[in-house]
């Protein structure tokens, strides 16, 4: 059912709508059943008049509320016509009471309103609904129409003996014709206007149709002499005259949006014409040659049908031709309107319109959403309906200057919306002026700029935050071009903000000498996102100056950018120059100490592996050096190391590396001597004998004159590739050299296979090593850690072995050779499972639940892909908690692969395992790494602290250590303490002290004495 067949009925309308319809069926019904001739026409009456009387009232409620406002006006001629309807029926009552039989009477005036007032009112609807040239072709449609029936009405109704008087046919023929005319009007609008499916509208024009059919019928009974008086065509003049009166209560009027009904509409349109002249024609061939029918009649026939003809011919080629234009004018105005509507309805942006007076006229869904009211609701309405008066009144104001200036008016507001929102509003309005240049109204387009205010302070935020800060912040985009600067990066850059944006980062970076190197950066900083970098930058003035640089990239807009946060570290530089030069380099001569000769050492046996090629470790001492030293002084002894060592490295060549190692003991590392071991052997002693002949030569060490003689013993052995450790390589040479001295001294000597024997011992050591886990050869020593009141706050876990039936073995000896051959891997697993259990037994000992276990991890054992699986596993195991375990690593662990090793420590600090730098200073690894690992504390190695009280070398790396630990907040341990000078010198600087001052590693046997 159609949804006008929904409209609700008021009690009014209800009450006569049960009332018509029950009369007219008792009069029909009374009408069929009774016999009695009078009291039938009585019913018939009844019904027939009960029907015009609701018809009339049901139509006179539908004019006074139309379901459809634009309606009213057509409802009310058509409640007219039926009102017209209802009194002839009336009067025809009152004169069958009267006895009145004249033909036409009174009541067939009233009658013949009905068609003329109901085609008034359907042409006013049509007329509400059509444009002009549709109005044109549903008149020019509808009388040619209306005249085609009519003729066959006319043709139907002339008497074969023409006794009936022309007023009499007049007023017969008119009584079908008019409402034929007011059906056609409805009929030809419906394709005409394109009226979408409505069973009322339907259900009045078939009502009015069966109408006029009945009073054809009728009325062709009266000129035929026949008895007019028939109960079923009374019926139907009922049933139809109520169901007009039931159709006007659902009226509804309007086009339909479907563009297949349109189509047949067009297509039904064009056929009208022809159906028109169809009908005409009809009436002439109907009319023939009948003799009865006059001349007059003929001629008005044929005058008819040639006034259809020419309607039509007029219709198709005048009003197709304009009506053609106008479709397309309108369809190119409704495309017109429909995108409008599609920009309004898509814009984000509240757009709406006002008239000179301030009155809203139009928005869009944007203003709907924001002010919760729809564009019905805002229409006809001011500022102040909407609004506070104070805030009606700005607006009111923004219109007067907006229609006063010549240019549209930018204004913001701070407004709520209808959720409640705090929002930031930017308006723009626009005035409108007609071609006289008067004022027709204002446009507005208003957008949110809360995300953008927000934004634009976000960001000037992160400027004053970025002005603040002691780094100089770049941002550059990846055509190096930079985009913004801080006054930092202006300051120690020395240009100007206008400058510095002008310039790119190749023209500050030392080390970006060109654009192929800036691309290659910039793919490593896509790559990683965030990394730090090390370079030098130049200022104005040409001044270079080392930097560090945290680099991150990110994406906005749509572009690409990099960040840098550039950081001066010319101090640091120095600082960490220093402690490499004391930690690496030996003070007297200038020469690299034993930390960094193994490094080059093992740079050259790396070097060996990857070439094949041989090379030499020659280590040589004076002879005789102590007794110079003790007879002379230091400051002798002093002068001739340092012309040793210029004698040194004069004598080998560029590439050679020559150390010292102690005292009057120095080693020089060989490399590049070819794949052949003979020429190798050549090669070395050749350089040996050469550094040998050069030290033997006099030295004047003092200001007299006088000149002192030394000899020199060397000793020798070749590597090729690293099968042979550091350590080893030093071994076999200081054999060699005991060799020379035990020779006689001032000798050249290899390492020779008669010295085997050690290495021999070495092998057996692996093989124990082997089996001594199986054995249950290891124990852990715990060594007590005490803070500065000397309380236990920890221990170091320490792995002793004592094989079965021999003394215990140092770890020095077996740790390397562990590390080494990879055993250090489940040892190291062992030592951690046995710490873990001993902190979860500790848990239950209120004096050692607090004490933390620091265990220490090889380089090779942290590298292992499952190291972080590993200690998880531990922990898990024993069920101990994360925080009282503490990994010890050596410098060694973090100088490869540093983004894993980071990565790592974060893995284990998450779990809340801390960690330790062991024997830190003893590596060579830039500090500039240092503050990138997450470590909890730094442990002095003993090497320093050893000689910490007499030596001032020892004491400055120990004070540069505490201070820079102190600068990256960590704790600080020393260990190796052994003296109370010792601890006192530490006093103070150091959180923790380790060392046999305290207690020596002992086993957890006996740690109840160091709880006590």
């Amino acid at each position: 059912m159609n949804q006008d067949s929904r409209t609700r009925l008021g009690w009014p309308a209800r009450v006569a709508l049960f009332v018509g319809v029950a009369t007219v069926l008792g009069g029909m019904a009374g009408a069929s059943l009774v016999q009695d001739t009078g009291l039938a026409r009585f019913f018939d009456n009844l019904h027939w008049t009960a029907s015009t009387i609701t018809a009339a009232v049901l139509a006179c409620f539908a004019a006074g509320s139309p379901r459809s406002p634009e309606s009213a006006r057509g409802l009310r001629w058509i409640a007219a016509g039926l009102t017209a309807y209802a009194i002839g029926q009336l009067v025809w009552d009152a004169q069958a009471l009267l006895g009145y039989a004249d033909f036409p009477s009174p009541s067939d005036f009233f009658y013949l309103l009905l068609g003329p007032l109901v085609a008034t009112g359907l042409m006013f609807e049509a007329f509400r609904v059509g444009d002009a040239a549709e109005r044109k072709t549903l008149l020019l449609d509808s009388i040619g129409l209306a005249i085609g029936v009519t003729l066959l009405v006319l043709v139907l109704y002339l008497p074969a003996g023409g006794q009936i008087k022309l007023l009499s046919v007049a007023v017969m023929l008119a009584y079908p014709a008019s409402l034929i005319a007011a059906a056609s009007i409805g009929l030809v609008a419906e394709p005409t206007l394109r009226l979408r499916f409505s069973w009322s509208y339907w259900l009045f024009l078939l009502s009015l149709v069966g109408s006029a059919t009945v009073w054809m019928i009728w009325n062709t009974w009266a000129l035929r002499g026949e008895t007019v008086a028939n109960i079923r065509v009374d019926a139907v003049f009922s049933l139809t005259a109520l169901g007009m009166g039931v159709a006007t209560l659902y009226w509804q009027v309007g086009a339909s949006p479907n563009l297949h009904w349109e189509r047949w509409s067009q297509a039904i349109v064009r056929v009208l014409p022809l159906a028109t002249v169809v009908l005409a024609g009809s009436a002439v061939v109907l009319l023939g040659d009948r003799t009865d029918v006059s001349a007059t009649s003929r001629t008005a026939v044929t005058i008819a049908s040639l006034t259809v003809i020419v309607l039509a011919m007029l219709r198709q080629g005048m009003l197709l031709r304009e009506h053609a234009q106008l479709k397309i004018v309108t369809r190119n105005l409704e495309e017109s309107e429909r995108q409008k509507n599609l920009i309004l309805h898509t814009l984000p942006d509240l757009v709406w319109l006002k008239d000179a007076d301030g009155v809203y006229q139009m928005c869009n869904p944007a203003f709907e959403r924001f002010t919760g009211r729809t564009e019905a609701e805002m229409r006809g309405k001011t500022d102040f309906d909407i609004v506070g008066p104070e805030l009606a009144r700005k607006f009111r104001n923004e219109d007067a200057q907006a229609m006063l200036a010549d240019h549209p008016l930018t204004s913001m507001h701070a407004l709520q919306a209808v959720d409640g929102r705090d929002v930031q509003i930017e308006s723009v309005k626009t005035t409108l002026r007609d071609r006289d240049r008067r004022v027709l109204g204002i446009l507005g387009i208003a957008r949110d700029v809360t995300e953008r205010q927000r934004a634009s302070e976000q960001l000037a935020l992160v400027n004053f935050a970025l002005n603040h800060v002691k780094e100089a912040a770049l941002l550059a985009d990846e055509n190096a071009q930079f985009h913004y600067v801080n006054d930092e990066a202006c300051r120690s850059l020395g240009w100007t903000p206008e400058e510095l944006l002008r310039l790119k980062v190749t023209d500050i970076d030392r080390d970006l000498t060109g654009r192929g190197q800036w691309r290659a950066l910039w793919e490593q900083i896509k790559v990683l996102n965030s990394m730090t970098i090390e370079g030098h930058y130049k200022t104005r003035s040409g001044r270079t100056f080392p930097v560090e640089v945290s680099v991150n990239y990110f994406v906005y807009g749509g572009r690409e950018y990099v960040l840098s946060l550039v950081r001066d570290v010319t101090e640091r530089k120095e600082v960490e120059a220093q402690i490499r030069s004391l930690a690496y380099f030996d003070s007297l001569t200038g020469l690299p100490n034993r930390r960094l000769l193994l490094d080059r050492l093992n740079q050259a046996r790396l070097s060996s592996e990857r070439t094949r090629e041989y090379g030499a470790l020659m280590i040589l001492d004076l002879d005789r050096f102590k007794t110079l030293n003790d007879t002379q002084g230091h400051d002798v002894g002093d002068r001739l190391l340092i012309d040793v060592a210029r004698r040194l490295t004069a004598s080998v060549r560029q590439n050679d590396t020559v150390c010292r190692l102690g005292g009057d003991e120095f080693v020089v590392v060989l490399e590049g001597f070819g794949s052949d071991e003979d020429q190798a052997v050549t090669q070395a002693e050749a350089i040996a004998e050469k550094v040998r002949a050069a030290l033997n030569q006099p030295y004047s060490l003092s200001g007299n004159g006088s000149r002192f003689h030394s000899t020199t013993s060397v000793g020798l052995t070749l590597f090729c590739g690293h099968d042979a450790t550091a350590d080893m390589l030093l071994k076999q040479a200081d054999v060699a050299l005991y060799q020379a001295k035990d020779a006689g001294r001032n000798l050249v000597r290899f390492f020779n296979p008669a010295m085997q024997a050690a290495i021999d011992t070495r092998m057996a050591m692996e093989a124990a090593l082997r089996q001594a886990l199986e054995r249950d050869e290891f124990h852990v020593y715990y060594q007590p850690q005490v803070d500065q009141r000397e309380r236990v706050i920890g221990a170091e876990a320490l792995l002793r072995w004592r094989p079965q039936g021999n003394e215990a073995i140092s770890p020095l000896e077996f740790i390397p050779l562990a590390e080494e051959t990879g055993l250090i891997l489940p040892i190291g697993k062992w030592v951690l499972d046995v710490a873990c259990a001993q902190l979860k037994a500790w848990e239950s000992d209120p004096r050692a639940a607090h004490l933390k276990i620091a265990v220490n991890v090889s380089a090779r054992q942290f590298h292992e892909p499952d190291f972080v699986a590993t200690v998880q596993d531990s922990l898990a195991r024993s069920g101990v908690d994360p925080t009282r375990l503490q990994l010890e690593l050596t410098e060694s662990v973090v100088l490869e692969k540093i983004e894993t090793v980071v990565s790592r420590m974060e893995e284990l600090n998450a779990l809340g395992v801390s960690f330790c730098l062991d024997d830190f200073g003893t590596g060579y690894s830039s500090l500039s790494y240092l503050k990138r690992l997450p470590l909890d504390q730094v442990k002095i190695d003993q090497s320093f602290v050893r000689d910490v009280v007499d030596d001032s070398n020892d004491a400055a790396i120990v004070q540069a250590i505490m201070a820079m630990s102190r600068s990256l907040g960590l704790n600080v341990i020393a260990e190796g303490v052994e003296t109370h000078a010792q601890r006192d010198f530490l006093a103070g600087k150091c959180l923790g002290y380790q060392g046999f001052l305290f207690c020596e590693p002992i086993p957890i046997e006996q740690w109840e004495r160091v709880l006590k």
